[in-house]
C-alpha cells in the first residue's frame, strides 16, 4: 500500500526522535565485565537534528524495499558551565558639596519714641452769622424823616417804635393818573434800616388790593398777639412760619411778619402766609425782608440774634389810632 508522508508526520517523527535521544542519554550504559565503563561518543543534538530525513514525495511501489532509518546513538547530556558575568561596580556619585550658608545678621532694633498722649480738642462752636435781609431799591426820603423814637404815618392812624440805632425812610408814592381808589391820597410806605444800613422791614398804610393763598403744611416757630393793632377780622399777630408747599418737589419757605389771626394755624390744612390786614384807613402790611429759602439751621440761628429781637420789638409795637 502506498503512503505519502505529510509535513505533520515529518514533524512528529522528529519530535519522537528527539525524545528518544534524550531518554537514551539519561540511561546509564552497562559496564563491560572486568573493565571500566565504555563511554560512547556523544553527538550533539544539533548534529542529530541536522541529519537529513528521507522523505517520500512520490508514490512508492509496494515491491520496492524501504530503506530503514538508521537509529542515532544517544548523545550524552552536556550541561554547559555557568557563565560568570563580572559585575562592574559603578563608582558612587559624590554628593554635591553643600552651598556655603550666608550668615544673616539680625536687623538692628528700631527704637520707637514714646507716643505723646492724644489730646482731644473739642470742635469750635459754629459762628452764628445773622442773615442779611434783602437789599431794597433806593428809597425816597420823606420830609418827615424821624431821627429817633416813634414814627407815625402822615394820615396819623398807624405808628410804631424805631429801635435805637436804626433809621427809617418814609415814601409817599405819587397817585397814578386815572386811579380813583378812596385811599390813594394817604397811601405811604415806611422803609426801616438797621445800624448797618440794611432795609430789614417795610410797613405800608392806607393801601388797597388783595392776596391769593394756597394750601401749605405749616409749623409755627414764634408768634405774639399785638395789643393795639386789631384788624377788621380780629386780632393781629407777629408770626414766624415755616411752610412746606405741596408741589411736585416739596418746597419750604419761611415767613416773618404781621398776619391776621385766621392764618395762625399749624398742619397740612393751613393757608400760605401773607401780611395783609384790612384796617380802618385801608390795607396795612408789615413783613420782614428775609431769604424765604433759608435752611432750618440758619433760621434757628438767626432767631437767636440781636437783629431778630429788635425786629420783633418793632413789629409788636405797631398801633392803630382812629
Amino acid at each position: 500500500m502506498n503512503y505519502r508522508r505529510t509535513g505533520h508526520a515529518k514533524y512528529a517523527t522528529l519530535v519522537s526522535l528527539a525524545l528518544a535521544l534524550t531518554l537514551t542519554a539519561c540511561t546509564p550504559s552497562s559496564p563491560e565485565p572486568g573493565g571500566a565503563p565504555t563511554e560512547r561518543p556523544a553527538a550533539s543534538a544539533q548534529e542529530v537534528l541536522a541529519e537529513p530525513v528521507a522523505e517520500v514525495d512520490a508514490p512508492v511501489d509496494d515491491a520496492a524495499p524501504v530503506a530503514p532509518i538508521p537509529a542515532a546513538e544517544p548523545a550524552p547530556l552536556v550541561i554547559p558551565e555557568p557563565v560568570v558575568v563580572p559585575v562592574v561596580a559603578q563608582p558612587a556619585s559624590e554628593a554635591p558639596a553643600p552651598a556655603p550658608t550666608e550668615t544673616v545678621e539680625p536687623a538692628p532694633a528700631v527704637t520707637v519714641p514714646p507716643t505723646a498722649p492724644v489730646v482731644t480738642v473739642p470742635a469750635p462752636e459754629p459762628v452764628v452769622t445773622p442773615i442779611t435781609p434783602l437789599e431794597p431799591s433806593t428809597p425816597h426820603v420823606s420830609p418827615n424823616y424821624p431821627e429817633i423814637g416813634t414814627y407815625t404815618f402822615p394820615d396819623g392812624h398807624i405808628s410804631f417804635e424805631v429801635p435805637s440805632g436804626w433809621g427809617m425812610q418814609a415814601e409817599v408814592p405819587a397817585v397814578a393818573p386815572g386811579d380813583d381808589y378812596p385811599y390813594d391820597d394817604h397811601f405811604a410806605i415806611a422803609h426801616i434800616f438797621d445800624e448797618n444800613g440794611h432795609n430789614v422791614v417795610d410797613i405800608t398804610s392806607g393801601g388797597v388790593g388783595g392776596v391769593v393763598a394756597g394750601p401749605v403744611n405749616r409749623t409755627i416757630l414764634d408768634s405774639q398777639k399785638l395789643s393795639s393793632f386789631d384788624n377788621r377780622d380780629g386780632a393781629s399777630y407777629f408770626a414766624v412760619f415755616r411752610d412746606v408747599y405741596p408741589f411736585d418737589t416739596a418746597e419750604t419757605r419761611y415767613f416773618v411778619g404781621i398776619v391776621p389771626e385766621m392764618l395762625v394755624t399749624e398742619g397740612p390744612e393751613s393757608t400760605s402766609a401773607a401780611s395783609f390786614l384790612i384796617m380802618g384807613n385801608g390795607a396795612a402790611t408789615a413783613q420782614v425782608n428775609i431769604d424765604p429759602y433759608m435752611t432750618q439751621e440758619a433760621a434757628e440761628a438767626w432767631m437767636q440774634s440781636e437783629q431778630y429781637s429788635k425786629l420783633k420789638g418793632l413789629l409788636t409795637s405797631l398801633r392803630y389810632a382812629q
